[in-house]
């Protein structure tokens, strides 16, 4: 869960960040953005709502207002989190959370604003990696072969890549297939930072591969616009050198 708010809040932190009042805002002029991410094989989910009035006004409920997620016999209401000016609303869901189940969010409003309750998203297939290990090293100027358990599938999935000395990327998959190979040079090394990390060096440091394959939902027609996204993931990290 941290992950995903994290990568919200990289991409929206820009000065100008505002929360208005949800009493202000009709549904009809929210922009919602839901996500529901399963890690491996694990039951149990992390849900994220993002509720935007505007491109940097982000919409806090008022008491009586509430945004929830169920799905696969399990329910959670989310809780309100604000962090470098980004309002946002999470939990997790545990449940029977296989492919192909169904999650709701349910945003619930006062009397005098309509509901929006059924945005929904079939989970999709899991994937869990199963190389690159964690902790193996790997030159940039090698190539790295990723492999994932998983079912023949059209649905989209792609691998990313991300760490403190490179530039983070990703590839697509091709459809049907539970591996690729992420080509010697296609990492590539970032900029020296300002500071490094004890035990790292500019040009060393562990990096994240992930494995991420998509679903999207129908959002409730109450909302101005928006997505619900359902994500399988699973990560491992290495250690990229020269």
């Amino acid at each position: 869960m941290r992950l995903i708010a994290g990568v919200v809040a990289a991409g929206l932190i820009v000065t100008g960040c505002s929360t208005a009042d949800s009493k202000d805002i009709r549904t009809s002029g929210i922009k919602a953005g839901l996500h529901v991410t399963v890690k491996d094989h694990e039951q149990r989910a992390d849900v994220l709502a993002t509720l935007r009035a505007g491109t940097l006004t982000f919409v806090k409920l008022n008491d009586g207002e509430s945004i929830s997620a169920s799905g696969g016999g399990g329910s959670v209401k989310l809780e309100r989190h604000k962090s470098l000016g980004v309002t946002n609303y999470s939990g997790r869901l545990d449940g029977t959370l296989n492919a192909g189940t169904e999650v709701t969010f349910d945003l619930q409003r006062n009397s005098e604003n309509e509901p929006a309750p059924r945005s929904v998203v079939s989970l999709p297939e899991r994937v869990l990696l199963t190389a690159p290990a964690n902790g193996t090293t790997y030159s940039r100027r090698a190539a790295i072969p990723v492999r994932f358990e998983t079912v023949p599938t059209d649905q989209q999935t792609k691998v990313k890549w991300d760490g403190l000395c490179i530039q983070g990327g990703e590839m697509q998959v091709p459809s049907g297939a539970g591996s690729v190979v992420v080509p010697g040079g296609k990492i590539t090394v970032a900029p020296p930072p300002t500071a490094t990390p004890a035990g790292q060096s500019a040009t060393t440091c562990n990096v994240r591969i992930t494995v991420i394959r998509t679903t999207t939902g129908s959002l409730d027609p109450a909302y101005k616009e928006g997505s619900v996204i359902g994500e399988a993931q699973s990560a491992r990290d290495i250690v990229s050198t020269p």
